[in-house]
């Protein structure tokens, strides 16, 4: 998605172009799965193991990921090479280090998922009917914040975790839902681990899910975008538990891709936009490539992140074997 956005050549990214018309409508769910994805992986393990909050060995580990991943969102939009000389950076610049992207999210994501957590522990409600309660509010609540016209001499830094005004790309609302989402079935699968092994319960999920869909298309609100993705979401979520069961192990590489997604979002993020130390293709050669060329790079791209990702993992095995040795 970013590698095609970033390199075709503006002349294709038209409105006549049903090819690309569909390509852009396909990737308006890759953000909102992948948000829903680290929701439902972070709970899962946060509620798996019957322990008290305070005992949880995933609370430590779940603070040192939320902090660390808003700090990488920022520290790859930092807007200068010195860390301390920042008398030349332009406003835009400031604007573009504040905008919120997906690193900031799901890490705001999962500090949030921390702290209503203790909240549901101490007030004795299940966790589930609190996320329940969080999606929801967040669903109605998303138009309204963002029909608001934020001041821009305002703290631009607060303003842009909640709006897209200031070039946010994944404020909090509306996305802060998909990660409360993936929260709820986190913590269903967590508390019931057969949930989904029942055909009935897909099959159930699988209508509930084309239900939202017809009537995101039927409302026509500023509710349908929430309402058509969160219907995709569950759409594919029953479609893969089911395609799961005839799988006995997962590929290494998808294993492998999934331990380092991490890495691999960094690290193609730095190929494609650069860094505080960098530039990038988009700088280089943005928005100007044919349609093949793009596609060529983009399948390089895949290839390049696997190859990393595998590399990464054979360096954790021989450092490993390292320290064993010693």
């Amino acid at each position: 998605g970013h590698t095609v956005q970033s390199l075709l050549d503006v002349s294709y990214q038209t409105s006549y172009s049903f090819i690309y018309q569909s390509w852009l409508f396909l990737r308006a769910f890759t953000a909102p799965i992948f948000i829903f994805s680290s929701g439902i992986v972070f709970s899962y393990l946060l509620f798996q193991k019957p322990l008290s909050f305070s005992n949880n060995p995933r609370i430590l580990k779940g603070i040192k990921r939320g902090t660390s991943l808003i700090l990488i969102g920022y520290l790859l939009r930092y807007p200068t090479i010195k860390i301390f000389n920042l008398g030349n950076v332009s406003s835009s610049q400031w604007i573009t280090f504040f905008t919120i992207d997906a690193l900031h999210l799901i890490g705001i994501g999962i500090l949030s998922i921390l702290l209503f957590a203790f909240i549901s522990s101490r007030l004795k409600i299940n966790s589930a009917i609190t996320f329940s309660i969080l999606t929801l509010s967040v669903f109605v609540i998303s138009p309204v914040v963002n029909s608001i016209v934020w001041n821009s001499s305002g703290n631009i830094f607060l303003t842009s975790y909640i709006t897209f005004q200031f070039g946010s790309i994944f404020p909090l609302f509306p996305y802060l839902q998909f990660i409360f989402l993936g929260a709820i079935w986190g913590i269903l699968i967590a508390e019931k681990p057969r949930l989904l092994s029942n055909n009935g319960n897909i099959y159930i999920i699988l209508f509930f899910s084309l239900f939202i869909i017809a009537f995101a298309y039927a409302l026509k609100t500023n509710y349908s975008d929430s309402l058509l993705r969160v219907g995709v979401i569950f759409v594919l979520l029953s479609l893969f538990e089911y395609i799961s069961r005839s799988i006995k192990r997962i590929p290494k590489i998808i294993e492998s891709l999934a331990r380092n997604s991490l890495w691999i979002y960094i690290i193609h993020l730095v190929i494609l936009y650069g860094s505080p130390t960098s530039i990038g293709l988009y700088q280089i050669i943005g928005k100007t490539l044919s349609a093949e060329t793009t596609i060529f790079i983009a399948l390089l791209m895949l290839i390049l992140m696997t190859i990393i990702s595998l590399g990464i993992d054979k360096f954790r095995v021989t450092k490993f074997n390292i320290f064993r040795q010693i």
